[in-house]
């Protein structure tokens, strides 16, 4: 089984009329278009997404594409769930200062969740999406930086769960092993975003 994590395109955090849960910006849609036309001759069996606005906007123009339905599943959404304003990595370093610091100590914790349930609710996830799938599937899940990097230290037996970075419209790609565990095929594929530069 191949399990295909699409983080979401870049969101709205400026203008967005829901900033805890906000929509994709203009280079979010282009990136969920190039995510499309990257994965639609992949043989895609199955789309989960995140219940987050931005996770669901990603997955949309594949699953036009393939005429998929979109599974969601809660325990592939952010840390900031329960957020009331998006602040994406980018904006936070560029601050600097003390909120920075305090994200880079314990970005789950920063982002409002338990780290231990936060961690357990993604792997529960994991589990969820991939029981029932044969051996011939590729399923491709739609969700955000952080439930990537725990499915990634789960993967590789890491202990930190910000290891990797993890762009915007990025593709990461796993193989489930025969005797358990996956085995990770690529991190962070950005390539099929170039035609937008």
């Amino acid at each position: 089984m191949r399990l295909i994590l699409v983080r979401h395109g870049r969101p709205d955090e400026i203008g967005s009329a829901t900033p805890g849960d906000p929509s994709l910006n203009a280079d979010g849609w282009r990136q969920a278009q190039a995510v499309a036309r990257l994965l639609g001759g992949e043989g895609i069996t199955r789309i989960v997404a995140s219940p987050m606005r931005r996770a669901q906007e990603t997955a949309q123009p594949l699953a036009e594409r393939l005429g998929l339905g979109v599974d969601l599943v809660a325990g592939w959404a952010e840390a900031d769930r329960g957020a009331r304003r998006y602040r994406s990595t980018e904006t936070l370093r560029a601050e600097g200062g003390d909120a920075w610091r305090r994200f880079l100590t314990d970005p789950i914790r920063y982002l409002g969740a338990d780290p231990e349930a936060f961690r357990g609710g993604v792997l529960a996830a994991l589990e969820a999406t991939t029981a029932s799938e044969s051996h011939a599937s590729r399923v491709a899940v739609f969700t955000h930086g952080l439930p990537i990097n725990i499915v990634l230290a789960h993967a590789l037996g890491l202990d930190s769960v910000t290891t990797f970075l993890v762009s915007y419209g990025s593709v990461t790609r796993l193989k489930a092993r025969d005797k358990g565990g996956y085995g990770v095929a690529s991190v962070n594929e950005t390539a099929h975003h170039r035609s937008f530069d």
